[in-house]
C-alpha cells in the first residue's frame, strides 16, 4: 500500500508540473489608495472608486458608471492620450467572472478644464469608467495597473512606450470599497 501511494503522488506531481502548476504566478503587488505607483510612462495615485452618472455616447442620456478617480502624471517627453493608445491601455478592472477588462473611457481634468490627454510633467485628475447596469451595486472593485516599458516594437526599430495588454503581470493591484456618489 505505501508503494502505491508514493507512485500516485509521483504521477500527480508530474501531471501538475506538466500543466504548469509549479510555474511562478504573475506578480500582482497589492497597493493602497493614495499610494503613488510608478508605471514607467505614468505615475498614478488612485484616490477612490465610486458609482456616478455620466453622459452616454451619442446623446443617449446619463448612464451609471463605476468610476476610478486617480491623479496621473505623464513622465514621458510627449503628450499622451488618456484613452485608447494611452493610459486606458494600462488600467483594468476585475469582473466577478475573474476577467480583467479595460475601461470604456477615461476622462481628465487639468487646470480646471476637461482634457483627453496628459502633457509631460503636468498632473491630470483622471476618471477611468466602466458602464454599469441599472441594478448593479458592487461593494468593492479590484483595479489593476500595468507597467509601461520604453522599448522597440515587434515590427519596428523605433523606441516607444509600450504596455503589454495581454500580460497578467500587474505593477499594482488595488481592491477598494465602492462609494455612492
Amino acid at each position: 500500500m505505501p508503494l502505491a501511494a508514493v507512485a500516485a503522488v509521483a504521477v500527480l506531481a508530474g501531471v501538475v508540473w506538466a500543466l504548469g502548476g509549479f510555474a511562478k504566478a504573475p506578480e500582482q503587488p497589492v497597493r493602497k489608495a493614495g499610494e503613488r505607483l510608478d508605471l514607467g510612462l505614468f505615475e498614478v495615485t488612485v484616490h477612490d472608486v465610486r458609482i456616478g452618472l455620466a453622459s452616454g455616447t451619442l446623446g443617449s442620456g446619463k448612464k451609471r458608471f463605476l468610476i476610478v478617480r486617480m491623479r496621473v502624471l505623464n513622465k514621458g517627453k510627449e503628450t499622451e492620450s488618456l484613452g485608447i493608445g494611452g493610459l486606458a491601455d494600462g488600467v483594468v478592472a476585475l469582473t466577478k467572472d475573474g476577467k480583467w477588462v479595460k475601461p470604456e473611457r477615461v476622462e481628465g481634468v487639468a487646470g480646471g478644464a476637461a482634457t483627453g490627454a496628459a502633457q509631460p510633467g503636468l498632473p491630470v485628475e483622471a476618471s477611468a469608467m466602466w458602464e454599469m447596469g441599472p441594478a448593479d451595486a458592487p461593494a468593492k472593485l479590484t483595479v489593476g495597473l500595468r507597467e509601461w516599458k520604453y522599448e522597440h516594437g515587434f515590427t519596428d526599430a523605433d523606441f516607444n512606450w509600450i504596455v503589454d495588454q495581454r500580460s497578467k503581470k500587474l505593477a499594482g493591484r488595488l481592491t477598494l470599497p465602492v462609494a455612492a456618489s
